[in-house]
Parts: C-alpha cells; structure tokens; sequence
C-alpha cells in the first residue's frame, strides 16, 4: 500500500506555493492516506480482458404507416400552394 505522510505534503505545498498550517497538513495528509487506500482496493480488483456481451433488444414499436385525409390541416393554413404549405423564404439562394 502507498504511504502518504504530512513531509509529502509539505513538499507539495512547498513546490505548489501554498502556505498550510500543522492543522491543515494533518488533516490533509490523513484525507490523501485515505484516497490512496481507495486506490489499492481498486487495483486488488481482478480484471478480466474479455467483455461480457451484450444483448441488444429493440424495445420500440414497430413503424405503421396510418393514412390520413390532409385536407381538414391544410385547411388551416394561412396559404398555400398546390397541396402544401406556402411559407416565406427565409434562405438566400447562393
């Protein structure tokens, strides 16, 4: 396991150009202690180098095709042209 003791932490905050206190370091020192012993946990995990597989299942419905009737919509249209909606140009052609 990694040791991590308050003289680490002092050289850090030396190289780093922060000012800590006996307090600060203590508490500190013992908080990345703790962190560390987080890590061994981690890396005595076994691990293996092949992936469990997926299954993969479509859970959508499938796509129905329902014919409706378009005049009652385009009814409601301030204008159009031919069957279709007529809208202003908002693009310039280039």
């Amino acid at each position: 396991m990694a040791t991590f003791n308050k003289q680490d932490l002092q050289a850090i905050a030396r190289l780093s150009a922060l000012k800590l206190n006996d307090q600060e370091l203590e508490l500190f020192a013992e908080q990345i202690q703790t962190i560390l012993g987080y890590v061994d946990q981690l890396q005595a995990v076994p691990l293996t180098t092949q992936a469990t597989p997926v299954r993969t299942v479509n859970r959508l419905r499938e796509d129905e095709a329902i014919p409706t009737d378009p005049a009652p919509i385009l009814a409601l249209a301030p204008e159009l042209d031919e069957r279709f909606f007529a809208v202003p140009k908002i693009l310039d052609e280039k």
